[in-house]
């Protein structure tokens, strides 16, 4: 009873933080548009119609530690809930969105906000250690936030040669001081995550210059919304390929989405 209150709560406070904040879950989002595109097709693939026994979620060490399932059933209903919401509403907005906005101009506002990320990643870098990321990040947002035109031209790696940034977060950092992932969670309108994932995303907001904009709600969800169909609309298709390819699409998403974040903690 006391585990199933604790999961109780914690759902509702994401589920309330994802209302009223822009930011939370929008970077996995802002990369992928549904809830299981930040997974290369390659990623899902390779682990269709497999799984791998987990390990006990805060067991020993290994090279990869995968999060336990036990809540299963009520992720298969999120699972359920995102896919409608994919194919019902985000796929059809953002396909009437495309057809006005040129692709030119979409992947400019994509970059506009991964720019505003920057906070997220610089600071992730310092407390890993990574200084030299941590410079690269610096130089890069304030030449794509100058020259770039608020970030919305990425002139960093075309013509400084700087790298672009890797995809770092709370979360990660969380891991590196060996925070396993708990529970495997999947959330309405974020997709999937895990334990250590979802408190990631909460540190993740508390970094977002966006958060911290004096907004309304209905603003905060008109931003996320923008963010969500504008990147769809770049990668209409991937969903539906992966979902052709699984014999199981929870199982693979679930799957394919702890090997993608594992390949990112250990990069």
């Amino acid at each position: 009873m006391k585990s199933s209150c604790e999961v109780l709560i914690t759902f509702l406070i994401f589920f309330l933080l994802s209302l009223f904040s822009p930011t939370l879950g929008v970077e996995r989002f802002s990369r992928a548009g549904s809830p299981c595109l930040a997974i290369t097709l390659a990623e899902a693939r390779a682990t269709d119609g497999e799984e791998k026994e987990p390990p006990e979620p805060f067991g020993g060490s290994s090279k990869t530690e995968y999060a336990s399932d036990p809540l299963e059933p009520m992720n298969r209903v999120f699972f359920q809930f995102n896919d409608k919401l994919y194919f019902w509403f985000i796929k059809p907005a953002s396909k009437i969105y495309a057809t006005f906005i040129p692709p030119g101009l979409r992947v400019c506002i994509r970059n506009g906000f991964e720019n505003l990320r920057f906070p997220t990643r610089f600071l992730n870098n310092l407390l890993q250690g990574k200084f030299k990321e941590a410079g690269i990040e610096t130089g890069r947002f304030l030449i794509n936030t100058t020259i770039g035109f608020a970030g919305f031209f990425e002139i960093a790696s075309r013509d400084f040669n700087l790298p672009a940034p890797r995809d770092l977060d709370t979360a990660q950092t969380l891991a590196f001081y060996g925070l396993k992932p708990g529970l495997y969670l999947v959330w309405p309108f974020l997709g999937p995550s895990s334990l250590r994932d979802s408190f990631g995303m909460a540190g993740d907001t508390a970094l977002s210059p966006i958060f911290w904009l004096p907004q309304d709600l209905w603003v905060s969800v008109a931003i996320r919304a923008g963010i969500i169909v504008n990147n769809t609309s770049l990668r209409i298709g991937e969903y539906e390929d992966f979902k052709k390819a699984a014999l199981d699409p929870y199982a693979s998403m679930r799957q394919a989405y702890l090997q993608y974040r594992e390949n990112q903690i250990l990069k």
